[in-house]
């Protein structure tokens, strides 16, 4: 482990290249000591290499992939209750239940703020924190 620990580490292999293209993906460490790419670690890679940085854990995800997955494990429950072996995939169902679960929080602003027109803009001042699901649920995935 570059961090010292003992638990184990994530491949984030999701940060997309200034093209945002799912094809320059470029997979890197969650824990980035500097240790690889560049001076500043991988964080070169997408800040023109300019700039001061921290060595920082950093993670991205994909909700519209996780969606997909519970959609995925939606027709498999289907098709195997139709074949009489839903117990085959109990716990995969299970696991998905949870993802969709976690799911739930890509639909909130990424900082629980409340949203509104003036906090869309860049510029403007700082969003007032999110009180209630109303306030604070775009309804879309992120």
């Amino acid at each position: 482990q570059e961090d010292g620990s003992s638990t184990p580490s994530w491949v984030n292999s999701y940060q997309r290249g200034p093209e945002e293209s799912v094809w320059d993906t470029i997979p890197q460490p969650d824990w980035d000591t500097f240790k690889y790419g560049g001076p500043n670690g991988f964080l070169d890679l997408f800040n023109n290499g300019g700039g001061s940085f921290a060595q920082q854990y950093k993670y991205t995800d994909a909700p519209d992939a996780d969606a997909r997955m519970v959609q995925a494990a939606y027709w498999a429950d289907t098709y195997a209750k139709a074949q009489g072996k839903a117990s085959a995939i109990a716990t995969t169902l299970a696991d998905a239940a949870k993802l969709g679960d976690f799911l739930r929080y890509s639909m909130f602003d990424k900082y629980f703020k409340q949203i509104s027109a003036n906090c869309s803009q860049a510029g403007s001042v700082a969003c007032p924190a999110g009180t209630s699901k109303a306030n604070e649920d775009t309804y879309l995935l992120s």
